[in-house]
């Protein structure tokens, strides 16, 4: 399979689905939102004239001017497609109704002022449920006009308006036996059922005088077995697409609403907004687990996949839904944590939703991810706190359901930690590098910090005390490195200081806050660190745009822009402008403008709906990277968060 790049997503944290800027729907992940990928090809199409005597259209040809947003305060997608040749306008809504294992696609076809239309709208589905090619069965329901591919324990429907033509085929080629290949004459054979490779493709017929309109609904609902899936598209068909729509929106903006609501300008509140809503798709609902982005490179072609749980990706968004007034998603993976937990007290790299092990190349002795079991800590540490808040119905995680968790995982730390205040070598948090690092070094340290807290909140006391003799080594060894220039990366074996620059170095004040910006001597090692970081590692764009990449000499696809990296400096500056902003408010105000610079670069390099992405590339076939991206989201949420503290 090839990398997709989608523009948009919808999902509702029972499925989750990506989008290409022409409606084509690239992913519909069921039973979890992070597996299975069921969907290899699912592509509207145009027939524009009567069946054989008009020509084909893909949506996603030259011929159509397409436009796609989001509506506002809602995960409810607009795409527009415009047709000059035929002087018409083509409208998929697309959304996920709260609750549903379904896609729902509302469909409106405009005729023009002035011509009306005849034609066929289309829809080509190759279906890999269960990510498993062959061994598949597809039939089209004469009945109900339902088509249902199904393979062992999942099941697709698509219903909702019947469809005029339709034809099952098999996809091993695009020969006669292939669905898709009878589509190119606007006619289809009705060919009612196939098994093995499978495809299938759908027809609706489209008369239209000028200024007419017709909308009708198709819907993708996913189910256990056949029957659950039919029935399910059958009951939303009789709610009605339009319903459907006013109900998500009004789940969405209802959400919303209950969450902090920052004085800002709107740029970034409408940033603001998008973030937390791309973070409430990427929870999954019945696992709790959080995906770091829809998966989009399937076969690894160009990177390690995305559709994973990585602690510290889930930790950092759901702190950051926390700070925006909804902790529950950070309690539900704290929850989720105690079960992923190795017998060793580590946390693995990454995990599939359910908590089983995912595909990793962090877990040998010498090449942990420490970074990840810090993170996991951290956020079993918040919910453990006697005075943590709630969301809704979930309740705080008591201290001593969160201890044999947080001792486990803090022992493991602090034995990695030598006399010297530095960790045994690990794996960096760009997953490249072995050695001791800064970032892990912080992480660490925040993590024994907080379970000391858990420790004596429990009256362990004299462990607690042995984990903050440890956090003050470790402070004192990281402190020391700082060259009165900047943090160097890390030291090798042999103590020597790694001098790369490396924006990492930015987490001993965020997130980890082993720094703080309100301590004088700390805010200096802090932002002499922010200005060798922006003097080494910002890159300029064609288009004039400047962003912050990860480290010196990083040549991932090809040299890259972080979002990630530019959004956690922007947050940086943030911090210091609010600690200078009563001592030296033009300092503050200099710190504030480089900030809402950086911010609004990446706010210039989303996807054209608004998505932030992990990276942005400086190749033109890559120009995003990993969207929507789970951390750059919730870094969006806390600078925003901290971006209205100076208003």
């Amino acid at each position: 399979m090839a990398v997709y790049l989608p523009t948009a997503a919808v999902g509702n944290g029972r499925v989750l689905c990506t989008l290409g800027r022409a409606g084509e729907i690239m992913s519909f992940f069921y039973p979890h939102i992070d597996f299975a990928q069921n969907v290899r090809q699912l592509l509207p199409a145009l027939y524009v004239g009567d069946p054989g005597h008009g020509r084909f259209l893909w949506a996603f040809d030259g011929e159509f001017a397409t436009h796609q947003e989001y509506v506002a305060g809602t995960n409810v997608l607009r795409t527009v497609l415009e047709l000059p040749l035929a002087d018409l306008t083509v409208t998929f809504t697309d959304l996920c109704p709260p609750g549903s294992t379904a896609l729902v696609r509302r469909v409106r076809v405009q005729a023009g002022e002035h011509s009306g239309f005849r034609g066929t709208l289309m829809l080509y589905g190759e279906l890999r449920l269960c990510e498993v090619t062959g061994k598949q069965s597809v039939q089209h329901r004469m009945q109900d006009g339902i088509t249902v591919q199904y393979f062992r324990d999942v099941a697709l429907a698509v219903g909702g308006e019947r469809p005029a033509t339709w034809r099952c085929g098999k996809s091993i080629d695009e020969g006669p036996r292939s669905a898709k290949s009878d589509m190119y004459d606007g006619h289809l054979n009705g060919q009612p059922e196939d098994i093995g490779q499978v495809d299938f493709a759908l027809g609706w017929h489209v008369a239209l005088g000028p200024r007419e309109f017709r909308e009708f609904d198709i819907i993708l609902a996913a189910g256990r077995v056949r029957r659950e899936a039919v029935q399910h598209a059958t009951e939303l068909a009789q709610v009605g697409g339009a319903e459907l729509e006013r109900q998500t929106a009004e789940d969405d903006r209802e959400w919303l609403s209950q969450l902090v609501q920052p004085t800002v300008e709107a740029t970034f509140l409408r940033a603001y907004e998008r973030a937390l809503l791309s973070l409430r798709m990427l929870q999954d609902s019945q696992a709790h687990s959080v995906v770091a982005a829809p998966e989009f490179d399937p076969s690894y072609e160009l990177c390690g996949g995305y559709g994973y749980c990585w602690p510290r990706d889930a930790t950092e968004a759901m702190v950051a839904l926390a700070r925006a007034g909804e902790p529950s998603g950070l309690t539900r993976i704290a929850h989720w944590y105690l079960k992923a937990q190795l017998p060793s007290g580590q946390w693995g790299q990454r995990y599939w939703s359910d908590g089983r092990m995912a595909s990793s190349w962090a877990l040998r002795e010498d090449f942990l991810q420490v970074d990840q079991t810090a993170a996991a800590l951290l956020a079993l540490c918040e919910a453990a706190r006697p005075e943590a808040p709630t969301g809704g119905e979930t309740p705080v995680m008591s201290v001593e359901l969160a201890w044999p968790a947080v001792q486990r995982g803090a022992s493991a730390l602090a034995a990695m930690v030598d006399d010297s205040g530095w960790h045994a070598f690990a794996c960096d948090l760009w997953e490249t590098f072995c050695g001791s690092f800064v970032y892990t070094n912080a992480a660490i340290w925040a993590a024994l910090h907080s379970s000391a807290q858990v420790a004596r909140a429990r009256g362990e006391v004299d462990l607690a005390a042995s984990w903050e003799a440890t956090c003050t080594r470790m402070k004192r060894a990281t402190m020391a490195l700082h060259n009165g220039r900047h943090f160097p990366r890390g030291v090798f074996a042999d103590g020597r200081p790694d001098m790369i620059v490396d924006s990492s170095t930015l987490g001993v004040s965020e997130p980890f806050a082993m720094l703080s910006a309100q301590v004088p001597q700390e805010r200096r090692l802090i932002e002499s660190n922010l200005q060798v970081i922006e003097e080494r590692l910002n890159y300029r764009l064609p288009d004039g745009g400047v962003g912050i990449r990860r480290y010196e000499g990083d040549g991932y696809l090809g040299g890259v822009i972080g979002c990630v990296n530019t959004l956690w400096f922007a947050l940086v500056c943030l911090q210091l402008a609010v600690s200078y902003r009563d001592e030296k408010p033009d300092r503050a105000e200099q710190l504030r403008n480089k900030a809402e610079g950086y911010l609004r670069f990446c706010l210039q390099h989303t996807t054209p709906t608004g998505l932030l992405p992990e990276l942005i590339g400086t190749h033109p076939e890559y120009p995003y990277w990993a969207v929507p991206h789970s951390w750059a989201s919730g870094l969006m949420v806390k600078a925003v968060l901290e971006l209205a503290k100076l208003d």
